[in-house]
């Protein structure tokens, strides 16, 4: 039986940013995926990296100190795979005008106004398949492998190996372990890789309602569209329901445009959007040794009981590339 430091499950950008991190600190790591390398919520992001714009709140201090990160990660370790061309936020209307006005004050990140936009010159976007098969480079990956048994004896054991920790990463619905108390949701979407008159032009990223990339490798990324979990995400992506070249068009001519290919999957997310991160309670054991917690009593964290070496690296939501560096980190 092969055993390892580290067993990975997920080969996207959560599990190979764990992967990488894990390997430059000397551990001997084995990254099981139960399709291809890139095949899950990754492969259809367009990897837009930007910052958050809002009031102050938690989420935009853990959002922005991610983006940051993730900006000189991948400007350190893989620079010809990122691209730092900037982002151009539209307003959607005069009252959204105002709105972001009054976040003016508490801007934490890099800006400029050009009129009523706001131009992030840090911002840019990442080659997310390219990333991803460099983030692997050297680290053991089977790949078309699903776990069929899961177990704890002294060490962690997935089928006929075993490491010493467990990390769950992988973006799908369908944890393979059970951890009740993560509640999470998938949000739908398609993007396209386009081409149309004048989009050598485009020089930075633009968003208003959707995403829309500067010209990079003779095309422009069309993405962010949020759609049901019942949806058809193939005849969607197909019919465009959700009116990307649409959208797309109120921020640049679209003329002549051509779709060279569609993109479709889910992304999961927890209802707050944090990422769940971190080690796994051992809900049962917890709430046997406090069992007021279900009736609203507070217990602190650190008293909570957790499953032996077994972490969670999941729900990026729409942010994937933006959280995964900061967060395996």
């Amino acid at each position: 039986m092969k055993n390892y430091d580290a067993i990975i499950l997920g080969a996207g950008i959560a599990g190979a940013t764990t992967a990488f991190f894990l390997t430059q600190k000397g551990y001997r790591v084995l990254v099981l995926e139960k399709e291809r390398i890139s095949s899950g919520n990754s492969q259809v992001a367009g990897a837009f990296l930007s910052p958050k714009m809002s009031k102050p709140s938690p989420y935009k201090t853990y959002l922005n100190d991610a983006f940051l990160f993730s900006v000189t990660f991948y400007k350190t370790y893989f620079p010809s795979l990122f691209k730092q061309c900037g982002l151009l936020k539209l307003p959607l209307n005069e009252q959204d005008t105002v709105r972001l006005q009054s976040y003016e004050a508490s801007m934490d990140i890099a800006w400029e106004k050009r009129g009523k936009d706001y131009f992030f010159p840090e911002a840019g976007l990442i080659e997310p398949q390219l990333l991803i098969k460099a983030l692997l480079e050297g680290i053991e990956v089977k790949e078309h492998t699903k776990p069929e048994t899961i177990a704890y004896h002294d060490r962690w054991q997935v089928d006929d190996v075993t490491a010493t920790h467990l990390i769950i990463a992988t973006g799908s619905s369908d944890l393979p372990l059970d951890i009740p108390y993560l509640r999470r949701k998938n949000i739908g979407g398609y993007r396209y890789d386009t081409q149309f008159e004048g989009m050598q032009h485009i020089t930075h990223n633009i968003h208003r309602e959707c995403s829309f990339s500067c010209y990079h490798d003779d095309k422009v990324i069309i993405g962010a569209s949020y759609l049901p979990s019942d949806t058809d995400l193939t005849k969607a992506a197909y019919h465009d329901s959700d009116r990307l070249l649409e959208k797309a068009a109120t921020l640049h001519p679209l003329k002549d445009a051509k779709i060279l290919k569609r993109y479709s999957g889910y992304r999961s997310c927890t209802f707050d959007y944090f990422p769940a991160v971190g080690k796994v309670v051992d809900a049962k054991m917890t709430l046997t040794q406090y069992p007021h917690i279900k009736k609203g009593s507070r217990v602190p964290a650190s008293s909570y009981i957790h499953h032996p070496n077994l972490y969670l690296h999941t729900a990026l939501a729409s942010r994937g590339f933006v959280f995964a560096p900061f967060n395996a980190m």
